[in-house]
């Protein structure tokens, strides 16, 4: 998996435009273009689609607005801040891309080979977007340091979100527990060393407990340490009243979903056990 970060100016521009204010100074600025460009200011925001299919080499029908922030002062220090925060990226991401790289091929059992462009923009401006159709991000978040790792997991989230959506499938519940299995429990679990399995979307908990015994087969967790894992993630069931189903971990993440849709009957009707009721040795 190779990530391309990069600051576009036109992309950072038309974010400080169209979203919420990072300063004083830019909000000033924005209502002054507003008052005095109307016209022009409105032209700009159907250029974003186009910014990201043409991040090297996209040129404005008509610059005026374009120019007139890049010429401002409040705007030269944004772009400056912008830059620190790209190279902080690059520099965690560096110092990590093994590791992740690593885990990911493990758990989705096949490496990522496309390349994502990562457009970094102010943090100030909280937003994270993924373009599906030119594996696009565009990320201004804060980062905590000391949790690095749960910006990067985000970050791959968004990424093997992306690809798995490519699939042809109506069933994007399954999906959707899938991924959040994938990169926001196992692999933010296997990057700190503790569970993450109680992290995630409050709606897709139920359907995440139905499947998640076929996640460990899948993981290749063996049956006789089931309980262990139970434990450690707070998620229970009745295993005696599951099948090992030993392909599961022989196929990659691709085919564990076509197994969760062909067997979506059997799963969705599953009856979750109290835990009072499950007898643990």
């Amino acid at each position: 998996m190779k990530l391309d970060i990069i600051v576009n100016k036109y992309l950072l521009i038309w974010h400080l435009l169209y979203q919420s204010a990072v300063s004083d100074e830019i909000h000033k600025l924005k209502q002054k273009l507003w008052l005095s460009y109307k016209k022009e200011y409105s032209l700009v925001h159907k250029d974003k689609t186009e910014i990201l299919s043409s991040l090297e080499d996209f040129i404005p029908d008509d610059d005026l607005i374009y120019n007139l922030i890049e010429k401002s002062s409040s705007y030269k220090k944004i772009k400056l801040e912008t830059n620190r925060y790209r190279n902080n990226i690059l520099e965690i991401w560096d110092q990590n891309r093994k590791k992740y790289s690593k885990e990911i091929s493990s758990i989705l059992k096949f490496d990522i080979k496309r390349e994502y462009k990562i457009c970094v923009v102010h943090p100030s401006l909280d937003v994270i977007e993924t373009d599906f159709d030119c594996s696009t991000i565009t990320i201004g978040k804060r980062i905590i340091t000391r949790d690095k790792d749960n910006f990067l997991t985000y970050l791959m989230y968004k990424i093997v979100k992306n690809e798995v959506s490519r699939l042809k499938t109506n069933e994007q519940d399954i999906l959707d527990v899938v991924v959040e299995l994938a990169i926001t429990n196992e692999l933010y679990t296997r990057v700190t060393k503790e569970s993450k399995y109680n992290v995630g979307k409050k709606d897709l908990r139920q359907l995440k407990e139905k499947i998640y015994p076929y996640w460990l087969m899948y993981l290749g967790i063996p049956f006789e340490d089931f309980d262990k894992y139970m434990v450690r993630d707070n998620i229970f069931f009745d295993k005696n009243k599951y099948k090992y189903q030993k392909i599961l971990k022989t196929i990659d993440i691709y085919s564990f979903i076509a197994f969760l849709v062909k067997n979506k009957r059997t799963i969705f009707k599953t009856k979750l056990v109290p835990v009072e009721n499950i007898e643990m040795l």
